[in-house]
């Protein structure tokens, strides 16, 4: 085995290569001999060598595999991905999407959960499915992820104000913030992290409830609103990943905190109605980096969560900014947090520009895919929010108009809709309606509420 240091220095990328590497011969020892084999013993022996080398910071090796991607410590590892492509799919079709290894994993444990990684279709069914076959192993120090939904914590109850207590909170969180970075006072991790947490109980949870939420709208405190509504935007995506929680609080975490170098910005350039001159937008343009600056100094944030703010801007091309000197790919928080920013800047109203109508947002969101977007994110972001999202005026098919109140269950084209005027255009008492319904009408088209003089948040 090689030893994976350059210089002296611990090359990590090295050390997780050679982790795969010993995981993919460990998974096929056990696909061909019984466990106590002597080559299943070395195989696991030498991937427990492996991972004794790369534990730190408390002693955890977290792997998330998403859509041809392997994801360590929050970076996506482009050469294994492609190395380990078959692992990465063999894993996904057992239905885990994360694998997290504590320090104190046991060879025998090691050898139990690599045996499920092992397992094909058969050995699944005939266990009664993955979730019991993961119960059986009795995994303590290793655990899978997506193999079982988050249970519904009882706050979190359909019918409770939780979601709205968790989304103002966020937005005054930012607001306190605004007031600690102009009075040069320093930022606490603390409510950083209450704040984050609560956002991603909502979003396990009460996905629907909360994205609904981001419809939410202030134009005299556009920063603060727009911060929530890309945090939550961003782990609705984020979880329908993973649920693994670390990633998922560092991805809110960065989400709600990607906008934090603007409150450095002078408040005229961020309000300016008109075209900034070259020195403003230099200004506008270095509040990734100075935002960067200001979270890593922050003592028990997650650091991942500085890159994210580093990177929303750097673009899936990088053709962004701020300019690196190698073409390093984003992160795949920074992407995450890349799409939910674009959309919820596009469908609000800003002092230098109207609000996007969510269709024509979608479109372009649709158009940056591939260049200033992650495809394989947009696809995802379009099913999340469905093709006609939240706050679109809509004709339907039967000549009403309505507005879109929340996305279908199980179809992208049927949302759930207000109804608010007859096909003759007269405004009616609003009434919900579920186009997944049968019998339902479908959308015709996307309307203009400017056009139609009518106020959408009036009817959400």
């Amino acid at each position: 085995m090689s030893d994976a240091h350059t210089g002296g220095v611990l090359d990590r990328s090295l050390l997780v290569r050679e982790m795969l590497t010993c995981l993919s011969a460990a998974r096929r020892s056990s696909q061909f001999y019984p466990p106590e084999h002597p080559a299943v013993r070395q195989s696991v022996d030498d991937l427990k060598g492996v991972l004794d080398r790369l534990y730190r910071d408390g002693g955890m090796v977290v792997l998330t595999f998403f859509e041809g991607d392997l994801v360590f410590e929050d970076r996506v590892m482009t050469q294994e991905s492609v190395l380990f492509d078959q692992l990465i799919r063999d894993v996904n079709a057992l239905g885990i999407d994360s694998l997290e290894i504590d320090q104190s994993a046991t060879p025998d444990e090691l050898a139990r959960a690599v045996r499920i990684l092992a397992a094909d279709a058969l050995d699944v069914a005939a266990s009664g499915g993955i979730e019991r076959m993961i119960d059986a192993a009795r995994l303590g120090q290793v655990r899978f992820g997506r193999v079982r939904p988050a249970e519904p914590d009882a706050g979190w109850a359909e019918g409770t104000d939780r979601p709205r207590e968790a989304y103002e909170n966020a937005v005054d969180l930012v607001r306190e913030m605004d007031g600690l970075v102009r009075d040069a006072r320093k930022i606490s991790s603390g409510p950083v992290r209450t704040v984050v947490s609560e956002l991603v109980q909502g979003v396990l949870h009460r996905r629907t409830a909360m994205l609904e939420l981001t419809a939410l709208r202030d134009y005299d405190e556009y920063t603060f609103y727009h911060s929530a509504n890309v945090a939550i935007l961003s782990l609705g995506l984020g979880s329908m990943i993973t649920h693994e929680p670390r990633f998922l609080s560092a991805l809110g975490t960065g989400a709600l905190l990607h906008d934090v170098g603007k409150l450095n910005v002078d408040r005229e350039v961020l309000n300016k109605p008109g075209s900034l001159t070259p020195e403003e937008w230099e200004s506008m343009r270095s509040h990734p980096v100075s935002g960067a600056r200001m979270v890593s100094q922050v003592p028990g944030l997650d650091r991942s969560s500085a890159v994210t703010v580093l990177e929303h801007h750097m673009a899936f091309d990088c053709s962004g900014y701020p300019e690196r000197a190698s073409r390093k790919p984003q992160h795949l928080a920074s992407r995450i947090v890349a799409v939910a920013d674009a959309y919820d800047a596009m469908t609000s109203r800003r002092s230098y520009s109207a609000a996007r109508s969510q269709g024509e947002a979608m479109r372009l969101i649709a158009e940056s895919s591939g260049h200033g977007l992650d495809p394989a994110l947009v696809k995802l972001f379009v099913t999340m929010l469905g093709v006609y999202p939240p706050r679109s005026v809509v004709r339907l098919s039967d000549g009403c108009t309505a507005v879109v109140v929340r996305p279908g269950e199980t179809e992208p084209l049927r949302p759930v809709v207000r109804v608010i005027a007859s096909p003759g255009g007269e405004l009616v008492e609003p009434r919900l309606l579920d186009l997944g319904g049968p019998e339902a009408p479908g959308i015709e088209r996307y309307l203009d509420p400017a056009s139609l003089n009518i106020e959408v948040d009036d009817y959400l």
